[in-house]
């Protein structure tokens, strides 16, 4: 019988241990790829263990084998199958390859070890493996390999009571550091674009909004960063005063808070139609409606955000 027309082929039966050895995919790397960019969606035990197919373990293996060429997760996640299997027959493997990833055993130990720090709330040990992590990793994939799916299953543990709140503002503190540490000495050109970053009132959560404030800076914007839960009246000064030519919210918890729609709202009415309002992070999709009527910019991940600023410039 032809593998396709096989009925297990279909059958969710591996767990994501056996997944993850197959495709050389890191657990917390491939739940990343689930809850972000919809890669793969596996079924689940009646305790909510994840379990997968034949046909997810080859769509995986292809994904895994176009982002080692030089594709972005973001742009052929949801692609077809048959797609994905074009693209990759397109690849010339005697053709110079782009420098390795690391390997993605060293990945998942740093983020590995990386938890167990913020669980144990050691900051020495975190700062120490995020400064190994910026030796061995480029900053894009530091951003997006290591440190976003860091700052995903932390917000997570949290709101699973597995790690309080004690654990995200180390956590918070740290990386923090880490990033101004990473930007420093990044000085804006002369007329670099301005933009704004913080989280509305009521967001309380402001990784994401530093991760996006690093990048922005490194794509040359002139970034004032401003924390996190700030009324809309004061976001609208500080866009006005800095002559900013964007706004950047991340929205991480809670999600569909109707004060928190409203900030919005009331954000759009202070700084007017023309300024393009970007928004991220976990909780953004719940707010959907909302950001429509006022016409904000929804971004799914880092990818997004860099596409939009290169546009916005």
């Amino acid at each position: 019988m032809n593998r396709r027309q096989d009925p297990t082929h279909l059958e969710a039966r591996h767990t994501i241990a056996v997944v993850s050895r197959r495709t050389g995919i890191s657990q917390l790397l491939l739940r990343a790829w689930e809850r972000r960019y919809g890669a793969v969606a596996p079924g689940r035990t009646g305790t909510g263990r994840r379990l997968y197919s034949d046909a997810d373990i080859q769509r995986l293996q292809l994904l895994s084998r176009l982002t080692d060429h030089g594709h972005r997760i973001g742009d052929i996640a949801t692609l077809p199958v048959a797609e994905l299997e074009t693209l990759a027959g397109e690849i010339v493997e005697l053709s110079p390859r782009p420098l390795p990833l690391p390997a993605v055993t060293q990945l998942d130990e740093l983020l590995g070890a990386a938890l167990q720090a913020v669980a144990d709330l050691d900051p020495t040990r975190l700062e120490g493996l995020l400064a190994r992590a910026s030796v061995v990793l480029s900053r894009p994939i530091l951003r997006r390999e290591l440190l976003q799916p860091l700052l995903v299953e932390i917000g997570e543990r949290w709101h699973d009571g597995t790690l309080r709140i004690a654990h995200e503002h180390m956590a918070t503190a740290v990386v923090k550091a880490f990033l101004a540490n990473l930007t420093q000495g990044r000085a804006a050109a002369t007329g670099a674009p301005g933009l704004v970053i913080t989280t509305p009132a009521g967001q309380h959560h402001e990784l994401g909004a530093l991760m996006a404030a690093s990048l922005a800076l490194e794509a040359g914007w002139r970034v004032l960063y401003l924390g996190s839960d700030l009324p809309a009246e004061e976001i609208a000064m500080a866009v006005q005063k800095s002559e900013a030519r964007a706004i950047l919210l991340s929205l991480v918890y809670p999600g569909d808070d109707p004060a928190v729609m409203e900030q919005l709202r009331a954000l759009r009415r202070f700084v007017g139609d023309g300024l393009p309002i970007l928004v991220g992070g976990q909780a953004a999709q719940s707010y959907l409606t909302t950001l429509v009527g006022i016409n904000a910019r929804l971004l799914d991940n880092l990818d997004d955000l860099d596409r939009e600023l290169s546009l916005l410039r």
